[in-house]
């Protein structure tokens, strides 16, 4: 497919006010973008009970999430320390939170998930309903078992009919253990909410990856299509389903012009990102020209299910006064494959790239800009269907549970969609 430039002039240059407002009758927006940080709660009001609370805004504002502080660290001890990390979200809007010891560690996602090698911490992993403020805490995966370079959590629901809430969920890593101090071997670490425990389970299909260079997982676990991809956006995207007893890893490489020799640089992952849209997994990224060029190009590709290959959606070239070098990738819309958003320092654009326009922007908090510096991915797409506020998370003999009251819907019923306010 030939590439097809549009281009935009100024799109990124100066702060004009929003061109469109989102609607603001609904009672709630249909999905939100979700501060990858997780804020501890400290201030003990009464109100906390055991819940989250979330600073819920409409898209292209950004949500906060905060956690009582006392439910992460009963006793209080070595809280500073304490970083929240939203490792990512299931497809039915359930949140997967990582609380981990920050000392002496660095402050990279990735890295965050490399400190995890060797010598493991005990984990502190929450399943929260960003709705309801429910959230449910899992127990420590163990230390009886050395693990080494284990990635990222991720988190993948299944319900037993076509939509509504889930009947189960499972929390999975891609791992190496050495059971008994035998070889080591490549395995799924997984809690499952049906049996309240942690188990292990080797991988199948590794062989044709085995020679090749290892990934290195610098972005979010998404959930998509039964299973979970981590990946490498220098790469591509490996896949597994963490219910199966024998799950198979498959591969996903990026488009062939996209895959770079191995990076470990913290800021590729703002200027390449995957996401779920329409119901097809989409990898977007920001390609720039030499230094002093005033441009750049953005570029949207979906994945085929069957062929595990790339095809080329959309180009849009970007021009304007300001350095576009600074435009990342804010996040993926999860209902419509042609909205994608954008950071350009504090603001958050919304980009057509079917019209190659921008169409609204927002401001983030100064302190809330800086925290790129800090963190690849900043922000978590998190759909939120109209059942979520008064639905449960799945917990070990409960499977059905949720269904008892709820009407089989459609998913365009469940969702208010943008384009209908």
């Amino acid at each position: 497919m030939p590439l097809l430039l549009q281009r935009l002039v100024a799109a990124v240059a100066a702060a004009a006010p929003l061109r469109r407002y989102l609607c603001t009758a609904v009672p709630r927006p249909p999905w939100a973008m979700v501060n990858s940080q997780a804020a501890l709660d400290a201030s003990g009001a009464p109100s906390q009970s055991a819940r989250a609370l979330v600073d819920l805004n409409s898209t292209p504002c950004v949500s906060h999430l905060s956690v009582p502080a006392r439910l992460v660290a009963p006793h209080g001890d070595d809280m500073g320390s304490l970083v929240g990390i939203v490792r990512g979200a299931s497809c039915d809007g359930l949140l997967l939170l990582d609380f981990i010891d920050a000392r002496h560690r660095p402050l990279w996602p990735h890295e965050f998930a490399a400190a995890r090698g060797g010598v493991e911490p005990e984990g502190e992993l929450f399943v929260c309903n960003p709705l309801s403020g429910q959230l449910v805490r899992l127990p420590a995966p163990g230390m009886d078992v050395p693990k080494m370079g284990s990635t990222s959590f991720g988190l993948l629901t299944q319900s037993q009919g076509s939509h509504g809430p889930p009947d189960r969920y499972a929390v999975a890593q891609l791992s190496k253990s050495s059971r008994g101090g035998g070889e080591c071997r490549r395995v799924v670490r997984r809690f499952l909410s049906e049996t309240g425990e942690w188990d292990e389970r080797p991988l199948v299909g590794v062989a044709e990856m085995d020679t090749a260079r290892s990934m290195l997982i610098n972005h979010e676990v998404l959930a998509f299509g039964d299973r979970l991809w981590w990946v490498d956006v220098a790469w591509g995207a490996c896949s597994v389903d963490p219910f199966s007893d024998r799950p198979e890893r498959r591969f996903a490489e990026l488009p062939r012009s996209s895959v770079l020799p191995v990076s470990d640089s913290p800021t590729l992952s703002r200027y390449r990102r995957m996401g779920v849209s329409d119901g097809k997994l989409r990898y977007v990224q920001v390609s720039h020209g030499h230094k002093h060029d005033k441009w750049c190009v953005i570029l949207s590709f979906s994945l085929d299910d069957e062929t595990y290959s790339w095809a080329l959606d959309q180009g849009v070239e970007i021009t304007g006064r300001h350095d576009p070098c600074y435009v990342q990738i804010a996040a993926i819309d999860p209902f419509n494959a042609d909205l994608v958003y954008l950071q350009h320092g504090s603001a958050v654009i919304a980009m057509d790239l079917a019209e190659g326009e921008e169409i609204w922007r927002g401001y983030l908090a100064k302190e809330f800009a800086f925290q790129k510096l800090l963190h690849c991915s900043l922000l978590v797409p998190c759909v939120l269907p109209t059942w979520l506020a008064t639905s449960h998370i799945p917990s070990a003999g409960t499977l059905s549970s949720n269904k008892a009251d709820c009407k089989r819907k459609s998913l365009a019923d469940m969702l208010v969609r943008v384009d209908k306010c």
